[in-house]
C-alpha cells in the first residue's frame, strides 16, 4: 500500500524495542494475533491518548522474554492492512510502517495511532479504551458519554435539561440581561440563536447563566462552597474546619461575585485575628518585661539595705 515505508533499524534499536514496557501508550503483539482482535488494540489507543502498536513480537509466558518474529515479507502484512484500512485509514491519525533488521527474522508492522477526534470502534462494532496495559470495553452509556466529552464531541454544558423553558426565558436575570443586548430581542429567540435552547429545552449552560435558582433545576451540580481550614497540611479535614462551609447559590454571575466577596471577607478576618494575636503577644512581652524590672529593682533595694 502506498504511504507505507520499510524502515531498517539497528541492533541497538532492536534491543530497545524488545525491552519496551507495555503500558498506556505501547502495545506489543505476535503475528498470530487475529486482525479482528488487533482492531481492539488500535481502537483502544485511538480512544485514549494514542500510542504505538508493534505486531511481530513474541513473549515467552514463563520467562517473560521477548523475541522478534515478524511477517515473512512486507506483502504478508497486506491481510492485516486490508482489515485495518477499513476502520483506521492511513492518514493523519494512523500511520503504518514496516520495520526490518538484517539479523532478525521477518518484518514487524508498526502502527502509530493518534488520539482521534471521533470515537473509534473495533471490527466487532464495540468501543474500547486503553487503560494501563489493557484494552477495556466501554459498554455503559454513562461511560460512553464521558468518552464523548473527553474527545470534545459533547459537553455537560450543552446537554438539554428536561425542564420548563420558562425557567430561563422568563427569569429575572434574562430580562435584565436582554435590556443590555443590542439589538433588542425576545429572550426565547435570542437563547435559541445562542444554542442555549435545544428542542424547546434549556441547556445546562442556559440554566446556570440565566435561571433565578439554578440549584432547584440542577441540584448539587452548580453551587459553590467556601471552606477554610486551620491547618498547614496540604489537605484539610473536617476536624480542622474553621467554620461550617458557606454555601453560595444563584446564577453564575451572582455566585462568582458573592464567592469573591465572601473569600475577601474571610481573608480580612484572618488578617485582623493575626494582628490581634501579634498585639497581644507584644503586650504580654512588655508586661513580662515590666514585671522582671520590678523584681530586679526590689532585689537591688533589699541588697542595699
Amino acid at each position: 500500500m502506498s504511504g507505507i515505508q520499510t524502515i531498517s533499524v539497528s541492533n541497538a534499536e532492536v534491543n530497545k524495542l524488545l525491552a519496551i514496557e507495555e503500558g498506556h501508550f505501547v502495545d506489543l503483539k505476535a503475528i498470530d494475533a487475529s486482525p479482528a482482535g488487533l482492531t481492539r488494540a488500535i481502537a483502544a489507543l485511538a480512544n485514549a491518548e494514542g500510542g504505538e502498536l508493534f505486531i511481530g513480537v513474541d513473549e515467552n509466558t514463563a520467562t517473560k522474554k521477548r523475541s522478534w518474529r515478524g511477517f515473512a515479507n512486507p506483502e504478508a502484512v497486506n491481510a492485516h492492512l486490508q482489515v485495518f484500512e477499513q476502520l483506521f485509514p492511513l492518514g493523519t491519525d494512523f500511520k503504518y510502517d514496516v520495520i526490518r533488521n538484517e539479523s532478525q527474522r521477518g518484518f514487524i508492522l508498526k502502527i502509530q495511532v493518534a488520539k482521534t477526534r471521533d470515537i473509534k470502534t473495533a471490527s466487532n462494532g464495540k468501543i474500547y479504551v486503553r487503560r494501563g496495559a489493557q484494552n477495556l470495553p466501554v459498554e455503559d452509556q454513562n461511560r460512553i458519554e464521558i468518552l464523548r466529552r473527553d474527545k470534545g464531541l459533547s459537553s455537560f454544558e450543552t446537554e438539554p435539561v428536561n425542564y420548563d423553558p420558562a425557567v430561563v426565558t422568563n427569569s429575572e436575570h434574562i430580562i435584565k440581561f436582554m435590556l443590555e443586548v443590542v439589538p433588542t430581542a425576545e429572550p426565547a429567540i435570542w437563547l435559541k440563536k445562542q444554542s442555549l435552547l435545544s428542542e424547546n429545552r434549556p441547556t445546562v449552560a442556559a440554566v446556570v447563566l440565566f435561571a433565578d435558582e439554578p440549584q432547584a433545576v440542577l441540584p448539587k451540580r452548580c453551587g459553590i462552597k467556601v471552606y477554610r481550614y486551620k491547618t498547614t497540611d496540604p489537605e484539610g479535614t473536617r476536624e480542622s474546619l474553621d467554620f461550617d462551609p458557606v454555601s453560595i447559590e444563584g446564577c453564575a454571575y451572582d455566585q462568582i461575585h458573592t464567592a469573591v466577596r465572601q473569600t475577601a471577607k474571610i481573608i480580612e478576618s484572618v488578617r485582623i485575628r493575626d494582628a490581634r494575636r501579634a498585639c497581644e503577644c507584644h503586650l504580654s512581652r512588655d508586661s513580662d518585661s515590666r514585671d522582671r524590672d520590678k523584681r530586679c529593682a526590689a532585689s537591688r533595694l533589699q541588697h542595699s539595705r
